[in-house]
C-alpha cells in the first residue's frame, strides 16, 4: 500500500466565501506526490469540532505527513509556520457563532510546539522554485493555530511528520471581494504545496 500524505484545509469563514485552502486541497486530492498518496480533509470553521476531526483522520489513515493548509488574508507570501501556541485567543468567532476568550487547546499541555517538518529548508526550497515564501512565527490565534498546535502534538505522539502553511489569497477571491488585499494564483499555491 502507498504510504499517505494528510493535507487539512479550511471551508469558508466570515467574509471569506472561499477558501483557497480548500481548493488547494480538494486539487491535490488522490494525486501522488513524491511517491506518496495524497488525502484531503476539509476542516469545519467550529472549535468545537476540529479537534475530533484532526485526530479522527489521522488514527484512520495513519499518514506519514500531516500538513495542514489555511487562509493568511493579508500575507503575499506562502507562509510556513514553526510554532503554534497552546492558545485559542481572538475576537472572532467561529462559523458556530462561538468565540474563545483565554483559552488553552491543551490545559496541560506546553505552551508551543515547533512544526515537525523541516521548515527552514521548505522555505528555501520555495523561494529556489521562484514561489514567494517566507517562514513564520505565528499562526495567530484562531483556527488555524489550533489545528496546527493539534497536528504538532499528534505528530509527536506517533513519530510522522507534520506542519503548517498559511496561504495568501487567491486572485478571485480579491477580485469578488473588491479589497485591495495581496494575492496569489490557485496553480501557485498548489505547486508550492507540492514542492
Amino acid at each position: 500500500m502507498k504510504q499517505r500524505v494528510l493535507l487539512f484545509g479550511f471551508e469558508h469563514f466570515g467574509d471569506y466565501f472561499e477558501n483557497p485552502s480548500e481548493i488547494v486541497c480538494r486539487r491535490l486530492e488522490g494525486k501522488s506526490v513524491g511517491g506518496c498518496r495524497v488525502l484531503c480533509r476539509v476542516l469545519p470553521v467550529e472549535y468545537k469540532a476540529v479537534e475530533a476531526a484532526v485526530v479522527g483522520d489521522i488514527d484512520s489513515h495513519k499518514p506519514i505527513l500531516v500538513l495542514g493548509l489555511g487562509l493568511a488574508a493579508g500575507r503575499s507570501q506562502i507562509c510556513v509556520e514553526k510554532v503554534a501556541l497552546n492558545f485559542r485567543d481572538v475576537n472572532l468567532k467561529d462559523n458556530s457563532g462561538f468565540r474563545p476568550e483565554h483559552d488553552r487547546i491543551e490545559l496541560d499541555g506546553p505552551v508551543a510546539l515547533e512544526a515537525k517538518i523541516p521548515v527552514n529548508k521548505a522555505v528555501e526550497s520555495l523561494r529556489g522554485a521562484g514561489i514567494p515564501a517566507k517562514l513564520s512565527l505565528s499562526a495567530g490565534g484562531y483556527l488555524c493555530n489550533n489545528v496546527m498546535y493539534l497536528i504538532c502534538r499528534e505528530a509527536r505522539r506517533r513519530g510522522i511528520l507534520g506542519g503548517f502553511v498559511h496561504l495568501p489569497a487567491h486572485e478571485e477571491l480579491v477580485a469578488k471581494l473588491g479589497r485591495d488585499i495581496p494575492s496569489m494564483n490557485i496553480s501557485t499555491m498548489i505547486r508550492s504545496i507540492r514542492l
